[in-house]
């Protein structure tokens, strides 16, 4: 599952559990809310790694370099993917 269909599967859960009936603007708030709450945390979890990656290469800083560059990567792309779905 992607961050768009996690994010997406989120906000209906949590419309189900609100018992007030809700407009598209405020579906629309809670689904920037889970967005922003998803980023943060896989940008968290991405700088954790790139941590762990320079410790356990640092013998060898070209691969931890080379293990960086893809991690940044992926970042870019995810947070591009989130900044596609606003």
């Amino acid at each position: 599952m992607d961050i768009s269909e996690l994010s997406e599967q989120v906000s209906q859960d949590l419309s189900k559990v609100i018992s007030a009936d809700l407009s598209l603007e405020e579906r629309g708030a809670i689904l920037k809310i889970v967005q922003k709450g998803l980023l943060e945390a896989s940008g968290t979890t991405h700088e954790t790694y790139k941590d762990v990656a320079s410790i356990c290469c640092g013998p060898d800083t070209d691969l931890a370099h080379k293990i960086q560059e893809q991690m940044d990567k992926k970042m870019d792309m995810l947070v591009a993917n989130l900044s596609g779905m606003r």
